[in-house]
């Protein structure tokens, strides 16, 4: 029996991360290896409250998140995670996934590269960052050289962007979502009416200035005074502090207060409960990695515009409308043909509900397989 750590340091503001280890661990629960015993390590053990099977340990690490000058210290020195070293020694693991690589201490580590945001949107992040990040890939291909990333279009942007690693070996891991029964229940009921008090679009996406709220606010110009987006997610964004004011600003200049309506940061059950009312779910992003938005809506049925980015081909949800992120006249005339189709949208999203429910299952299972067969591969090479 093989004992596999997880580094999960939850940020309260990433909630995309936080589903994604949910996640995961949900499929990993559900669809056990015999041969692996996971380990999460985590400064956030409440976000694991669901009750998981003997083969998943949930451990609250509170000296892992430990940021004193003297840790800071040890961690350059040694060039290693000290805190994450500690723990990876007391519990005797073999492999840890989702952490970067040390020099020393560590046992062998697979590091998780969501997406290049950094190569292809600088302006969006400080000098310490960039360079953090390319340090890490220098690591990676220095200690283990395997690298986890999330999609095609990351490993082409690795491939490109650092053509001086082409000894790393990449592994491609598509989340799958973790959607409650009751979710699918609900979103069924919704399905099964004839029709709803009010039509509206939806946008649940966090307010980071890489999600492109502008560009929905733009296209809402453009429309009729009926059509409305309803918008969830965290009113802050620690790279741009002045994003949310502005949008907010723009809204009020505009008189767009009952027609863009921002609800904030708002409990996951009301999240789903407003993507299964939806007439559609709109995901106007500059950049994605691989996007919860995207699943959450692929694996409810939903109608989705999306920016047409290489990554939301990739995901290929159905009957899906792309435009190009940065003209607010494409998503206005993608938004007024899903309007002017509604009553036959309610129908055609029966049908999609019906088979993304049965892709679920089975993408689930393919999910907690294939990062079962990742750790194995690595491990055999050892």
């Amino acid at each position: 029996m093989k004992k596999i750590g997880i580094c999960v340091i939850a940020d309260e503001g990433w909630f995309g991360g936080i589903n994604y280890f949910l996640s995961l661990l949900s499929a990993l629960d559900q669809y056990p290896c015999p041969d692996h015993e996971y380990y999460v390590l985590t400064n956030r053990s409440d976000i694991f409250n669901q009750s998981y099977r003997p083969h998943i340990n949930i451990i609250q690490c509170e000296h892992l998140i430990n940021n004193s000058d003297r840790i800071r210290r040890l961690s350059r020195h040694f060039k290693t995670n000290i805190p994450l070293a500690y723990y990876a020694r007391r519990y005797q693991l073999d492999l840890i996934t989702h952490a970067l690589p040390g020099k020393r201490f560590l046992p062998p580590t697979l590091y998780w590269m969501p997406d290049f945001q950094h190569c292809h949107l600088p302006h969006l992040f400080s000098e310490a960052e960039l360079r953090g990040r390319d340090q890490s890939m220098d690591m990676v291909a220095e200690r283990l050289g395997h690298l986890l990333l999330s999609s095609e279009a990351a490993e082409n942007d690795f491939r490109e962007l650092y053509p001086q690693y082409q000894s790393v070996k990449t592994h491609v891991l598509p989340f799958v979502p973790y959607i409650q029964d009751e979710d699918l229940i609900y979103q069924q009921q919704v399905l099964d009416q004839s029709q709803l008090n009010e039509d509206f679009f939806y946008l649940p996406n966090q307010f980071w200035a890489h999600k492109n709220h502008a560009v929905v606010v733009e296209a809402l110009l453009l429309l009729q005074p009926e059509i409305k987006v309803v918008c969830t997610g965290s009113l802050s964004d620690y790279r741009n502090v002045a994003n949310i004011e502005k949008l907010l600003e723009r809204i009020k200049e505009l008189g767009l207060e009952e027609r863009f309506i921002v609800l904030g940061l708002v409990e996951r059950s009301r999240m789903m409960s407003l993507m299964a009312q939806a007439l559609a779910v709109i995901n106007p992003s500059l950049f994605e990695g691989w996007s919860t938005t995207v699943e959450e809506s692929k694996y409810t049925g939903k109608k989705i515009i999306l920016s047409d980015l290489a990554v939301h081909r990739e995901q290929a949800p159905e009957d899906a409308v792309y435009f190009s992120p940065q003209d607010p006249s494409a998503l206005a005339a993608a938004m007024l043909h899903v309007w002017q189709e509604r009553n036959d949208e309610r129908q055609r999203a029966v049908s999609r509900f019906t088979k993304a429910r049965i892709n679920l299952a089975d993408n689930r299972a393919l999910f907690a397989e294939k990062y079962q067969a990742i750790v194995s591969a690595i491990l055999q090479q050892l």
